[in-house]
């Protein structure tokens, strides 16, 4: 199914342009879209990490927290679940998700959700062949199998924004 993507300015104001995902058309310097990170923490600290498909064209078999592109006339919050309900059938609300944080790239701008689910082997569902494994890990362990190489080399927020917001609430 093909998708599309609202374009936004450097200051993530919508701008009236829509492109098509993997179409000739790219974006542009001073062009973004919106791409979701959703991570989902346990009663024990533990962040639940998925493993891509090995015939992923992007990073093949790396483990990751479950992400995607915001597609046009989506909120962010919105992307988040459905991402993770699609790729792993885990279902979540949208009073469920805390944004963590934002991070600024080149082309995209990563919204960072955090989830507080206990979620378990029999909850999981890889409804559309993205994912074929998942594993509860504490943000040690994350570090490193990112350190490893065995995490998608963009999962380096993950191990700031979790290290920085747990010291938050532990305030």
């Amino acid at each position: 199914m093909e998708e599309f993507w609202n374009v936004y300015d450097k200051f993530r104001n919508k701008t009236d342009k829509i492109i098509k995902r993997d179409s000739d058309e790219w974006l542009k310097e001073g062009e973004y879209h919106v791409v979701i990170t959703g991570i989902i923490q346990n009663s024990r600290s533990q962040i639940l990490i998925t493993k891509r498909n090995k015939n992923k064209k992007v990073y093949p078999g790396l483990w990751e927290c479950t992400g995607g592109s915001v597609k046009a006339g989506e909120s962010s919050i919105e992307a988040v679940i459905r991402e993770i309900n699609e790729e792993i059938g885990v279902e979540l609300k949208p009073t469920d998700g805390k944004l963590v944080g934002t991070i600024q790239k080149s082309n995209y701008f990563r919204d960072v959700w955090k989830f507080k689910k206990e979620v378990i082997k029999e909850d999981i569902n890889y409804n559309d062949g993205e994912v074929i494994d998942f594993k509860w890990v504490s943000l040690e362990e994350y570090a490193n199998l990112y350190n490893k190489g065995e995490i998608v080399p963009s999962g380096d927020f993950v191990i700031e924004m979790l290290k920085g917001k747990e010291l938050e609430e532990e305030r």
